[in-house]
């Protein structure tokens, strides 16, 4: 028994009659006759009473009918959703994201994605850029995006990981407003700073300020985990961090500098699983991403 075998059969039976069914069906009687004939052998059951007024559903029959309508109402919801399934309309997403890209794109990428595809459920996990690579590689998420370019990636991140940069990020110097006419271009005599815990996936901003700030004798670390915190910190006169304009805001109590000529730009990157599959609402969200990435470019953000 198939479901177009259920479909003639519904057909037969709402007709009342096998002529009138082909016809409403667009076909000759023989083959509407040979099909139905074909399914009472296969069930081993008559399914409709023959009379000279027409047909009826026999009992059996009027049991396959209830149970058959239902069979292709759900088949057929089956198959509308794996076209939407794979036209990346609906489904489940799980991008693993850290703060600062959050702000610097990642809420405007989700803007754009759930106007193409506002059916889909996206969960965003906000974690640190180590758990997102621990996240994406064991499976638990489909994507991630961190703040850091390939040339920062540790070698097994390179190994087990495609991506596609995105945007730059471009940093500030956030000091406590009290200090903003100071002028440090090298980033040496600032005392202490506000770094980012080190990461083993990623070569990242307390590498490069150790590296510049070595022979300051001024320089100290206190290490935190969201950019955020650094912010809070700085604004309680505890030292300088490293920040983006959309993370400061406009507090009161922190001014922004430009950053110290040994800070390069940071780069925004979306990272997934090496020879993982790269299914269709994955790929919408790696188009939208591009999308806002080309517009920020557009208008020189």
């Amino acid at each position: 028994m198939d479901f177009r075998q259920l479909e003639y059969f519904g057909a037969v039976v709402e007709a009342g009659s096998v002529s009138q069914a082909a016809k409403n069906l667009h076909m000759t009687q023989p083959p509407l006759s040979h099909a139905i004939a074909k399914l009472e052998r296969e069930l081993g059951v008559s399914l409709l009473e023959r009379t000279a007024k027409g047909v009826h559903p026999t009992q059996a029959g009027l049991h396959l009918l209830s149970r058959g309508e239902r069979l292709v109402a759900d088949r057929n919801r089956v198959v509308e959703t794996l076209k939407l399934m794979g036209g990346g309309a609906i489904g489940d997403l799980h991008i693993g994201v850290e703060p600062m890209v959050i702000n610097e794109i990642i809420a405007d990428v989700l803007a754009e994605f759930l106007d193409q595809a506002p059916k889909a459920r996206v969960t965003l996990a906000d974690v640190t850029p180590d758990l997102i690579v621990q996240g994406v590689l064991s499976g638990d998420l489909d994507m991630g995006c961190v703040p850091f370019g390939s040339t920062q990636f540790a070698r097994f991140v390179t190994e087990g990981c495609d991506w596609c940069p995105i945007i730059d990020i471009n940093v500030k110097l956030a000091v406590p407003r009290y200090r903003a006419k100071e002028s440090r271009p090298d980033g040496k005599g600032w005392g202490r700073w506000i770094l980012p815990s080190r990461l083993s996936a990623f070569w990242g901003m307390p590498d490069a300020a150790e590296k510049a700030l070595s022979g300051d004798d001024s320089f100290e670390v206190i290490e935190v985990s969201t950019p955020q915190t650094a912010v809070a910190f700085v604004a309680a006169g505890l030292g300088v961090a490293l920040v983006t304009e959309r993370i400061a805001g406009s507090s009161d109590s922190v001014a922004l500098l430009d950053p110290p000529e040994w800070l390069r730009s940071m780069q925004a990157t979306l990272l997934w699983k090496r020879g993982g599959e790269i299914t269709p609402l994955m790929d919408r969200w790696l188009q939208a991403t591009r999308t806002v990435a080309e517009h920020r470019r557009a208008l020189g953000r």
